[in-house]
């Protein structure tokens, strides 16, 4: 490794030594499956929030649906919900990769691939929070 300053650079591009996707691993086993490149860790990251958000939104989708079922155009709630969920999961995952991958580059540290799937999961919990309008008031 070079101690010269090399920027991150955002490519879809998978490396030759990337590790597959998803790539979890038991965590008390000793086998472990890290993360060195800024890209592959802002690309789970991105994965794993668009699959959080793609689950909760398709239920919210066709919670509505369900409600909503004698209108002429109701089959479209769920599709507007899922694209929806696309727009802003690949927003959210490639911002919250971007500063992960960041913070973990700045350091040189391995990510482990559990992160960006906790990730993940945190922003989808916090749109699940803000569903609610008694929490976003207080917030």
């Amino acid at each position: 490794m070079s101690s010269e300053w090399q920027p991150l650079v955002f490519l879809a591009a998978v490396e030759p030594d990337s590790p597959s996707w998803p790539s979890l691993y038991w965590p008390l086993s000793e086998s472990k499956v890290n993360l060195w490149s800024p890209n592959d860790m802002i690309r789970f990251t991105l994965y794993w929030t668009i699959i959080f958000f793609e689950v909760i939104y398709g239920v919210a989708g066709l919670w509505a649906l369900v409600v909503s079922w004698r209108y002429k155009w109701s089959y479209m709630i769920p599709v507007a919900f899922v694209v929806t969920a696309l727009l802003t999961g690949s927003l959210s995952g490639s911002i919250v990769g971007g500063v992960l991958a960041a913070l973990y580059g700045a350091g040189k540290f391995p990510m482990s691939t559990w992160v960006p799937f906790l990730w993940g999961l945190v922003q989808a919990l916090i749109v699940v929070m803000g569903c609610y309008s008694t929490v976003t008031t207080i917030l």
